[in-house]
């Protein structure tokens, strides 16, 4: 039987990735000298979860983060994640995930400032993946003065239509995208940014969108393979759900897409409201039906009453 202690120093860092960088270090190092010599190595993607920077120093000081690549922060605040951002070496990272903060009433000109401060510290030539949270709203991003020119794929929680047309004109080579999009924007109409490499979309179109608005927006990627796409509108607005529509859309704009999840959310105001079995004509649409399971359409009906004055 083969002992932990028998291990080659080939096999322990393939065992090692299967922890966090936390659980590594708080289970091994120190243990051994070649365990040490490992985790030092290892140390290229760590996640900070509830931790602030005094006790990161105080606990990992031994550590050398030269080789740090990846970084993901979780459970902390504004302040926080500011004092880990003058701290530690931003400009060699490729990917930094950021979670939701835990819950701060900070003004928004706080926000604005670290975020720009934030920006400022990575590598725009270096940076390949970026996952950013609902408070990224705060900043203004039309201070962004460069280009990611490497970065491949990119998460927004939350954010503008116009802070999206901006952000996409600095990311000319990104290949996958996800947001949640607030109201349209006549900004909409007026960007001509064409995405040739973005094959991934996911949007979540907060808010009621035309048909005509959603097809501008998808002109960005003409080379798109994949789509998820959620979206609501109200009921009397039948073009948005008519089978042919999003059937020529595809055909014209989109002729290279591959797969499709498509939710639409149509809105009655009123109980007693005749509602058309949107969701049938799908099913039974010749073009739909030829496509299946890559193509799937899925229509709820949303009860909302309306506000009184």
């Amino acid at each position: 039987m083969t002992c932990f202690d028998d291990l080659s120093i080939d096999v322990l860092p393939k065992i090692f990735d299967y922890l966090t960088f936390i659980e590594l270090y708080q289970t091994f190092f120190g243990l051994q000298k070649r365990l040490d010599n490992i985790i030092r190595d290892n140390s290229t993607c760590i996640i900070l979860s509830g931790i602030d920077l005094q006790s990161f120093q105080i606990k990992y000081s031994q550590l050398n983060f030269d080789k740090l690549r990846s970084i993901t922060f979780r459970k902390m605040n504004l302040l926080t994640l500011h004092s880990f951002i003058e701290k530690l070496p931003m400009k060699q990272l490729e990917s930094i995930t950021i979670g939701r903060f835990t819950w701060h009433y900070y003004p928004k000109d706080l926000y604005e400032q670290v975020w720009s401060i934030f920006m400022n510290s990575i590598c725009p030539n270096r940076l390949r993946y970026l996952n950013l949270p609902y408070h990224i709203r705060y900043w203004n991003i039309q201070k962004l003065s460069f280009d990611f020119l490497n970065l491949e794929y990119a998460k927004l929680e939350y954010i503008s239509v116009t802070q999206m047309l901006l952000f996409m004109n600095h990311t000319p080579n990104l290949r996958r995208f996800q947001a949640c999009l607030d109201a349209p924007h006549k900004n909409l109409f007026c960007y001509t940014i064409i995405l040739l490499q973005l094959k991934y979309l996911t949007l979540n179109l907060h808010d009621e969108w035309s048909f005509e608005q959603v097809q501008q927006l998808l002109n960005i990627c003409p080379h798109l393979k994949h789509l998820i796409l959620k979206l609501e509108a109200q009921n009397d607005k039948k073009i948005m759900f008519e089978p042919s529509t999003w059937q020529k859309l595809i055909e014209e704009k989109l002729s290279h897409l591959k797969s499709l999840r498509l939710q639409l959310n149509c809105i009655v105001t009123d109980s007693n409201e005749n509602i058309h079995n949107y969701q049938k004509s799908f099913n039974h649409a010749v073009y739909w039906q030829q496509r299946q399971p890559q193509f799937q359409v899925t229509i709820y009906r949303i009860q909302r009453t309306n506000s009184i004055s």
